[in-house]
């Protein structure tokens, strides 16, 4: 899995402090937040419109208490359209209320280990699509190897590897169709339970 930041933000600790390259994480995990960076002038605009909304909702509480009050002299659509304009108002200040300093969680999106931070620091600024964090699975780990010559994935059946003195049987899962790098990507699964 792959957390990128969806805007322009500071990066804050999640509940359990900034994530570490080794830690165990599972799927929907809250990582780190991102704060949105606005300039003052988009700032001052939202709190400008936070107040004007402030003054249309008190308009709107005084009607609908008059309206109340007058109960049966005042026709009911009147008094049940003034009750949906201020919801209507309420939730559109509990909007922008909530966007002014508030900081989107960064969820993980598989269940594994943290293999990179990519050197994050709380209060650090990054940029949107930038990777902040990237999350690996250790029981579905894959080998990739690459062929140089397009005629060994026409022709390959099964492989080995030698990994820290180990020797691991390998099932070959598929060749990719377009160079990387002059050479054809192959894609190899670890057998054995305890690879």
């Amino acid at each position: 899995g792959r957390i990128q930041a969806p805007f322009s933000g500071s990066v804050l600790p999640g509940p359990k402090g900034m994530p570490v390259p080794g830690r165990k994480v599972v799927k929907g995990e809250v990582l780190a937040r991102l704060r949105p960076v606005a300039s003052a002038i988009e700032r001052g605009n939202q709190k400008a419109q936070l107040a004007e909304l402030e003054a249309q909702l008190a308009i709107a509480d005084g009607r609908v208490q008059r309206f109340e009050q007058l109960e049966g002299a005042v026709p009911q659509k009147e008094i049940d359209a003034a009750r949906i304009e201020r919801g209507a108002l309420r939730q559109r200040r509990s909007f922008i209320g909530a966007s002014i300093d508030s900081a989107e969680p960064l969820l993980a999106p598989a269940t594994g280990v943290i293999s990179a931070s990519h050197h994050l620091v709380a209060g650090q600024i990054v940029d949107a699509r930038e990777v902040l964090f990237e999350i690996v699975d250790p029981a579905r780990l894959a080998v990739e190897a690459l062929a140089y010559d397009p005629a060994i994935g026409a022709s390959l059946i099964s492989a080995s590897a030698l990994a820290a003195e180990t020797a691991l049987e390998l099932k070959f899962v598929g060749a990719g169709r377009q160079l990387r790098e002059q050479a054809l990507p192959l894609l190899f699964r670890i057998v054995g339970a305890d690879s």
